[in-house]
């Protein structure tokens, strides 16, 4: 998004120059790929998962790319501290507010940042250490400090999830210990993950990090991240492990070009399988998205008349050809376009508008619209006795078979 937002402040600052006749008319236009197209194809393997018993892959549209047991349900452990920086960074509290340490009995077997009761830690230092290290302690003292206790905040935690479409988990805790009645399913993890990473840059800045310093009994320690894909698989942008006695679990994300993916795997038998399974269901989705041609420099787009003969038109078309990665099976490719009023006069060789190309809600890629070099002369009828910006008998680029 922020490729598009910099080539549409470039596009006004160039239309600016122009009279304010020309004002800029957006469009969103359905040049989808037409029935029995490339997109038809459909997606013939499955990622080779060894331990999952739940994962799900969904791409920065939402858009289910694959499902295995994704709704049933298993103790989410750490991965709750997704929503935990969620709700906290909600809550309007500055990330340098200081946090005096509460300790409480937070079970055994839970990791530990081993805070003292003397230490005062910042809140945005606290959520870092929780996100990257996975310290409970820290969970904990986040929820405390927000909502006053851990049972009102894990109501902030489900009223949180149902807004943002988690429909199959429950929270009890903000830490993922293990107790009754708190849940999930490796499809709502792969929905948190992304709309944590997409919503909140705190979120996403912390979870690649692989340590973490923080003070702890009044000294400063270094603690490591959890995820073990950190530097080692291609893309990888977080985003948190958890691990209980019913079994490991990992909310992925990672990017290659203009593909984001995220994705949820629950129920693994080992520390390394909730690793091994995101890495093998991320590079499944990678192998399975194609790129198509969705427009090309010689392809004229509209003809706009010209500002200094209303006798000629100027063509309009792409500065550069656009290749777009899609996922086979799935929705039709469409454009927003920004484009000067039909009627609206134009010169040669002039940036007039940009081309956000879409496949359903995952933008694919963006590209500048650019008038020719040489204007054409229109028919020989009067032009006055004709609708004035009739379009030309040559027009007849328009987006065909993508493949």
């Amino acid at each position: 998004m922020s490729i598009a937002k910099d080539r549409e402040q470039d596009v006004r600052r160039l239309l600016g120059r122009f009279s304010p006749l020309a004002v800029l008319l957006v469009c969103v236009c359905l040049f989808a790929c037409p029935t029995g197209s490339a997109l038809a194809e459909q997606v013939d393997s499955e990622p080779d998962l060894k331990e999952a018993e739940g994962a799900a892959l969904i791409d920065s549209g939402g858009n289910v790319l694959y499902e295995f047991n994704a709704n049933e349900q298993f103790p989410p452990a750490s991965t709750t501290k997704v929503m935990t920086a969620m709700v906290a960074l909600d809550s309007g509290h500055k990330l340098d507010e200081t946090v005096d340490i509460v300790i409480d009995d937070l079970g055994e077997g839970g990791q530990l940042a081993d805070y003292g009761d003397e230490d005062q830690i910042p809140l945005g230092e606290l959520m870092e250490v929780m996100l990257v290290y996975s310290g409970n302690d820290a969970a904990y003292n986040t929820a405390c400090y927000v909502a006053g206790s851990e049972e009102e905040f894990a109501k902030l935690m489900n009223e949180k999830a149902k807004a943002i479409g988690m429909t199959n988990t429950h929270f009890v805790n903000s830490h993922g210990m293990d107790v009754d009645d708190h849940y999930s399913c490796a499809k709502d993890l792969a929905i948190m993950g992304r709309y944590a990473l997409q919503h909140y840059p705190f979120i996403a800045n912390a979870v690649v990090k692989e340590d973490v310093e923080t003070t702890v009994h009044g000294e400063q320690i270094v603690l490591m991240a959890t995820d073990q894909l950190l530097g080692k698989f291609d893309g990888i942008r977080g985003v948190k492990s958890g691990a209980v006695g019913a079994g490991y679990s990992f909310v992925g994300a990672s990017g290659r070009g203009n593909v984001q993916l995220y994705s949820g795997v629950i129920g693994c038998k080992t520390p390394m399988g909730r690793f091994d399974d995101t890495a093998a269901l991320m590079e499944w989705g990678y192998e399975n998205f194609v790129d198509r041609m969705v427009t090309h420099p010689q392809w004229v787009t509209r003809w706009q008349p010209y500002a200094f003969n209303l006798g000629y038109k100027v063509p309009l078309s792409e500065t550069r050809e656009v290749q777009c990665s899609v996922w086979p099976d799935g929705a039709d490719i469409s454009s927003v376009n920004m484009m000067p009023r039909t009627n609206s006069l134009a010169q040669t060789s002039t940036v007039y508008g940009w081309t956000n190309w879409k496949q359903g809600e995952r933008n694919v890629g963006i590209s500048l619209s650019k008038s020719g070099n040489r204007p054409e002369r229109m028919s020989a009828w009067p032009q006055f006795s004709l609708p004035l910006f009739k379009e030309p008998d040559s027009v007849g680029k328009e987006l065909k078979d993508v493949r």
